[in-house]
């Protein structure tokens, strides 16, 4: 039971335990989001893309800073909350949240100024294919944000997790490696308790 109701940290069910995560997500991640946030240049007419949108909290804070937001999620459950907490933006055609898989993003080429990525690719398929989906729906010069709370999979707080939800920790270098063959310039920030801002950017 216990594993259960944390598996919805991984993909939100529509039930009160699904929904509860989400809210506590919203809330528990909001210092980590603010921090990975910080790092982005947002001009008033960009056009953000949230991956993983959970509850929709990034959705709320990048719709006072950009003129379209949008956001995928592949639990039905976190796209009915990250919705319902921006609908005056969704009726006034300013957000969209559909439910989708980021292998394979439903947005044309060079379509996106930015994309964001909080705590989340941990549980990607295929994650290398992922990437080059990002790549593939930036625009040139656009940025790429990741943001997680754990860097390296044996801090403390984060090895019980990945190990009880088996799921995958990605290093700043592993990050590295991967993006830039793809054709992302590369940076990354971590704070004292080795928390994760990573930047890419799509090299013209």
């Amino acid at each position: 039971m216990f594993k259960s109701f944390f598996e919805n940290v991984v993909k939100p069910k529509e039930s009160f335990s699904g929904r509860f995560m989400l809210k506590n997500m919203n809330k528990g991640h909001e210092k980590l989001a603010k921090w990975g946030r910080s790092f982005l240049q947002i001009y008033k007419e960009d056009i953000i893309l949230d991956l993983g949108c959970g509850g929709g909290r990034n959705i709320e804070y990048f719709l006072t800073k950009a003129c379209k937001v949008y956001g995928i999620d592949y639990s039905k459950a976190s796209v009915e909350m990250a919705s319902f907490l921006n609908k005056d933006a969704i009726k006034a055609g300013r957000c969209k949240i559909i439910e989708g898989n980021v292998q394979k993003i439903p947005f044309k080429d060079k379509s996106v100024d930015i994309v964001t990525a909080f705590e989340t690719i941990y549980f990607w398929n295929n994650i290398e294919d992922c990437f080059k989906e990002v790549y593939r729906v930036l625009k040139d010069d656009g940025q790429f944000l990741i943001c997680n709370e754990g860097a390296f999979r044996e801090q403390k707080n984060i090895k019980k997790w990945a190990d009880m939800l088996n799921f995958e920790v990605y290093s700043p270098t592993d990050l590295t490696k991967m993006l830039s063959k793809i054709g992302f310039i590369c940076e990354y920030h971590l704070d004292d308790k080795k928390q994760l801002a990573f930047i890419a950017k799509k090299h013209k």
